[in-house]
């Protein structure tokens, strides 16, 4: 393997370490909000479409399985955090929005999130940060197996 390669698995697996601690940080510091890292991604669709969406616009946005958007969402929905309502596009296709609780939560979720952001920013640069983003970007676009 070229020296390249070897270095593209070292960060993956760099990587994919960071992102299961990071989860694990998130989890913890949200715990008392209702939220965890996998229900942030969900809300985070949510705010940003500004508006309620189907279980399957959630799960394309985010890259998931329908049914795994489908958990988060009943877990959302059962911590009152959420709610279901009517689709006037489709009968069995529910849209599900966050409740006035769901936002407020999410917004002190996302307060917390930036404090501990600011935290870790330390002694990092912008450019620096910029860098890795842009790397981490382009291997993300790269990343579907060609056949060779």
């Amino acid at each position: 393997m070229n020296p390249s390669a070897d270095a593209v698995l070292r960060l993956v697996e760099a990587v994919d370490m960071a992102a299961g601690r990071f989860a694990e940080i998130e989890d913890r510091l949200l715990a008392d909000t209702g939220f965890s890292s996998a229900r942030m991604r969900v809300a985070g669709v949510l705010e940003a479409a500004g508006a309620a969406r189907t279980t399957p616009q959630i799960a394309r946005s985010l890259g998931l399985s329908r049914q795994a958007v489908q958990r988060l969402a009943d877990d959302l929905v059962e911590r009152g955090l959420a709610a279901w309502s009517d689709n006037p596009d489709h009968r069995r296709a529910h849209l599900l929005g966050l409740t006035e609780e769901g936002r407020e939560a999410h917004g002190q979720a996302l307060r917390r999130k930036g404090l501990w952001a600011e935290a870790m920013a330390e002694g990092l640069t912008p450019a620096w940060l910029a860098v890795a983003t842009e790397l981490l970007e382009l291997m993300s676009r790269r990343s579907s197996l060609k056949k060779r």
